[in-house]
């Protein structure tokens, strides 16, 4: 196949588990549309033939010697990523790679450090409804993360994001963790519409996944800026008790109520506890670029190439 030196400083990784299925046909897009670009498959420790389906194709594969979830197997093929730009790109043939080509030269011709895939919407009632429930919770928090704060096809300088891997989750969750990372660290994103195909094989995601992801947004939030939840809620505990005792106080002439000095003092305490999260969510994440999670990896699993396969 002819080389394109446009796709030479683009890594794309694939997580994959049991997606024998849709492999090929996700493998055989990326290689016709990306021809130059560096395609990883991790193979998430699957059971049937989805390491053999990229080998045959000549693919870069890196197994994973147990299943340790999405997000782990996408922090491995970052770390075995060599180019300037890393993708991410699912292995169920949802994702285009015409998409992920024009999402590329966004990054290039603006300068960015990510352009995230925004989804139109989604093929199950009840993933749209979570998913909008997580964005509900997110503009809560005063989050301004678009439509679809979780679409996987995303394109990343490689060198920002591997700052961050200690905070990306082993299992779902990753794609939302990275954008609100992207977002609170104020780095240059943009958010691009992409289209979607059907799904080929099965999805893994159960309700407790979207519960997970609702645990992880709120912890993102308290990590990057503990203030947004503490500030807003000991505020309003101030308010109320303020108001309560005033009320009292004034109508039924006994002095400040316990209940209401209670309340203001409840609220205190808390906005003190968010300027003491927000000192160490600050020291924590100066210390990320000395976290060294690469150490790790060469112990949980195996990698593989074609040329490997023919030499044995």
């Amino acid at each position: 196949m002819q080389q394109d030196g446009r796709w030479a400083n683009l890594s794309v990784v694939v997580p994959a588990f049991n997606e024998q299925s849709g492999l090929g046909v996700t493998l055989d897009s990326l290689l016709s549309e990306l021809p130059g670009a560096e395609v990883i498959l991790v193979d998430d420790c699957s059971t049937d033939g989805t390491s053999q389906v990229a080998l045959e194709r000549g693919i870069i594969v890196v197994r994973h010697t147990f299943n340790q979830g999405q997000g782990a197997a996408l922090k491995t093929g970052m770390l075995h990523a060599n180019r300037e730009y890393v993708a991410w790109f699912d292995a169920d043939n949802e994702h285009r790679a015409e998409d992920l080509k024009r999402m590329t030269d966004l990054m290039r011709s603006n300068d960015l450090v990510a352009v995230i895939g925004q989804r139109g919407g989604s093929a199950s009632f009840l993933r749209g409804a979570g998913k909008w429930l997580i964005r509900l919770v997110g503009k809560g928090l005063k989050i301004n993360a678009g439509a679809d704060l979780n679409c996987g096809l995303r394109v990343f300088r490689r060198e920002v994001i591997l700052r961050y891997l200690p905070l990306i989750p082993d299992r779902f969750s990753a794609s939302l963790v990275t954008t609100l990372t992207m977002i609170e660290r104020r780095y240059p994103i943009l958010f691009e519409p992409i289209s979607v195909n059907e799904r080929i094989g099965h999805s893994t995601v159960r309700l407790r996944d979207g519960f997970e992801a609702l645990f992880l947004l709120l912890r993102s939030v308290l990590l990057f800026a503990p203030m947004r939840v503490f500030l807003p809620i000991g505020t309003a505990l101030i308010g109320i008790g303020a108001l309560y005792s005033a009320i009292v106080a004034a109508w039924v002439g006994r002095g400040i109520p316990a209940g209401g000095l209670l309340l203001v003092v409840l609220g205190m305490m808390l906005i003190i506890l968010g300027l003491i999260a927000d000192q160490i969510s600050q020291l924590r994440l100066s210390q990320l670029p000395q976290m060294q999670m690469a150490k790790r990896i060469p112990h949980i699993e195996t990698a593989l190439q074609q040329g490997n396969a023919d030499a044995e």
